[in-house]
């Protein structure tokens, strides 16, 4: 009953001490809210390209083509004459401008070519082909829906998921991963850190507590800390509806957020045991955590990525968690649960192994 009253002092004490301390604070949110905010600017940026539409026909094929423009997914349109259209292009506010010619309606009722210009302004290639595949698209729907469709090849599209998922919602999981992984390597880290210097070590290795309880207090304080920053994230997730697991998925979600904080716990001990200073334990834990954020699909879709690049990822743990996480969240999924789990567990166990016996060495070396 002593051992477990004095691992829960000291987990209550390095959650205080986390709590009252900014800089603690800020070295573990301030990664996550910057990649945040840079997926938000980025998803702003490439989700719908800025073009100016000059429509010199103001018949009603015409006006239908604007509309379909409009309403694409491809463009945020911004109505213009032509020198207008040419203003905005050449300052850099729209990135083309499509222009509907005067003799549109004449040209359609007559069966004659019809172009529908484009000028784009090809500043680099990603965009440029974004544009050159979605107006093609648009003029593909505008004559699907003709009585007298001249286009006799459709698309048959079949989703291998129940729905589509927004671009930022897509990164939030990573991002989380990022989070859980700070949280528990640098708060950890820190935790294990503050104690040799400032010299409290001493104090607590002549205290009437085993090094086991010592020990165990430090992973659980760091864990429970993780664990309550992440269940405020997953609360103002859900009730934004950004990341809002349905049913039970609620279940492997929370059990994948656990173990990836117990894992990064046992490591973030095992550095503040081996660095025993905070700059290197801040810089060590921040870096580790930023290479498997990307390694894991923090900016890409890992399967995606360059065949040497997913060997890699494949050796990464938080690639397995943000998996699960994605199965569970989004997709209501547990195709790859069970190997998403079981290689959290391994990392969990191989995280607490890590930390006990770095911790235990030093404290004997301190002793």
């Amino acid at each position: 009953m002593g051992a477990l009253r004095a691992v829960l002092a000291i987990a209550a004490k390095d959650i205080v001490t986390w709590v009252r301390t900014p800089s603690a604070i800020a070295v573990s949110l301030l990664p996550p809210i910057a990649f945040l905010l840079i997926i938000f600017v980025v998803a702003g940026a490439t989700g719908r390209n800025p073009v100016a539409v000059v429509a010199e026909d103001s018949g009603p094929q015409a006006q239908r083509l604007v509309s379909i423009l409009n309403d694409s997914d491809a463009f945020r349109v911004q109505a213009a004459t032509p020198d207008e259209a040419a203003h905005l292009l050449d300052t850099l506010q729209v990135a083309a401008v499509i222009t509907i010619p005067a003799s549109f309606d004449d040209d359609y009722r007559m069966h004659r070519p019809d172009p529908v210009q484009i000028r784009i302004n090809n500043l680099n290639l990603d965009f440029t082909n974004d544009l050159r595949r979605s107006l093609p698209t648009a003029i593909t729907r505008f004559y699907a829906g003709q009585p007298d469709n001249p286009v006799m090849v459709g698309v048959a599209e079949s989703d291998l998921r129940p729905h589509d998922v927004d671009l930022v919602q897509f990164e939030l999981v990573p991002i989380l991963v990022l989070l859980l992984t700070l949280l528990g390597v640098v708060n950890g880290g820190l935790a294990t850190a503050r104690e040799f210097e400032d010299l409290t070590i001493k104090a607590l290795l002549l205290a009437p507590i085993g090094r086991g309880a010592l020990i165990a207090g430090k992973i659980l304080g760091c864990w429970v800390t993780t664990m309550l920053v992440a269940a405020l994230v997953l609360v103002l997730s859900a009730v934004s509806g950004f990341l809002r697991p349905a049913g039970w998925y609620w279940l492997p979600a929370l059990a994948v957020i656990g173990l990836i904080a117990l894992a990064a716990a046992g490591v973030g001990a095992a550095l503040g045991a081996t660095f025993r200073r905070f700059a290197p334990v801040s810089a060590a834990g921040i870096n580790v955590a930023i290479y498997l954020f990307f390694l894991s699909g923090g900016i890409s879709v890992a399967a995606f990525l360059p065949g040497w690049i997913q060997t890699i990822a494949h050796f990464t743990p938080t690639f397995y968690g943000v998996d699960a996480l994605e199965g569970a969240i989004f997709y209501q999924s547990t195709d790859n649960l069970g190997r998403d789990v079981a290689v959290l567990l391994l990392t969990a166990a191989g995280g607490l192994v890590l930390g006990i016996m770095s911790l235990r060495r030093r404290l004997v070396l301190d002793d």
